[in-house]
This record gives structure tokens, sequence and C-alpha cells, in this order.
């Protein structure tokens, strides 16, 4: 019984000189797991929340991103998502016939300006813009991203992030030629 006790204390002691040590260091990336919607209706009418007729997603984990942080404000971020364009959703302004699948291949910029005017170290704004290579079926097309997102944090290395971008397409003229993006990631600091 006295050396489980011992055990016990060593074991705690080491894990509390641990953790003192890991928080001198600054994280330097942060990766995300999560799911991603896709809003394709081309319509001038907006009706941006019209979910059961314009909105693609898959019930599982279809987003995973990993982010380089380079200062407090700047990173760069790689993320690939998966999603299926649902038959009977509205796509590029008409209704499609049948499935297809998406898979999308993003490179972001971000720029946190949270700092600056909101002093709450949980709650962590940014814009993100950069470039994207998405393929529909057998259709591909290149895409310029421009967006809004923010982290929650609820620890120092664990939080939320919802992020909604738009992505334009340089082919106008193929399925998905521009699109909304919305996804919500769990979200770790290394």
């Amino acid at each position: 019984m006295k050396n489980l006790a011992v055990l016990i204390l060593l074991i705690s002691t080491f894990a509390v000189v641990a953790q003192e040590n890991k928080s001198d260091v600054k994280p330097k990336w942060i990766i995300g797991f999560g799911a991603n919607i896709i809003d394709n209706t081309a319509t001038k009418n907006g009706n941006y929340f019209n979910a059961s007729e314009q909105w693609n997603y898959l019930p599982t984990i279809s987003k995973v991103s990993l982010e380089k942080i380079m200062s407090d404000q700047f990173s760069i971020e790689g993320a690939f998502g998966i999603n299926k364009l649902s038959k009977g959703t509205m796509q590029n302004g008409a209704f499609t016939n049948e499935d297809k699948n998406y898979v999308g291949f993003d490179l972001n910029g971000k720029f946190y300006f949270g700092k600056e005017f909101i002093k709450s170290p949980a709650f962590d704004p940014y814009l993100v813009a950069g470039f994207g290579v998405n393929y529909v079926g057998d259709n591909s097309n290149q895409s310029s991203n421009f967006g809004l997102g923010f982290n929650f944090w609820f620890s120092p290395n664990i939080g939320l992030r919802m992020q909604s971008q738009g992505k334009y397409g340089f082919t106008q003229t193929t399925l998905l030629n521009n699109h909304i993006q919305h996804s919500a990631e769990l979200v770790l600091k290394l």
C-alpha cells in the first residue's frame, strides 16, 4: 500500500512538472475536425438559411484542418473537406437530378483581429482568405476564398471553431462555381 502511494505521488509530481514546463512554450499548431455545410443556390434572393432545399451536409466528420501559427495575428491553414450534393437540392439555381460527391482542398491565410478590440481570451475572431480546389463528380474548379470565423476557447488549448467562407469559382460555367461553405470544428492547440 505504501508503494502504491509513493508511485501515485511520483506520477503526480511528474505530471505537474511537465505541465509547468509545457506552459512556457507557445503552441505552434492548431488542428481541427468537424462538419461542413455547402450552400450553392446561385439565386439572387439570398434565402441562405433554407436548409431543407439548399444545404448539403454529411452526418459525420467531414472537415479536417491544420493551421500553422505564424504570430499572434497571422496563421496559414490547410483544410480538407468532403460532402455530398444531394439529389433534389438547389445547385446553381436549379434542382439536381442525382447525388454528387464533393471534395475540397483549401489553403488559406488568417488574420486574427480580436485582441485589439475584444479583451476576452476565450473569443478569437478572424478574417480568412485564400485559394481552393473543389471537385464535384467529374467536374473540378479552382476558387478564391473569403470569409469570417471565430474560435471560442473552452481552455487555453481546446476550443470550438465556427467559420463561413464564400468560394468564388474561376470557371463560372461548371457545377459548384460559387458557393458558401459553413463549418464547425473542435480545435486543439499543439
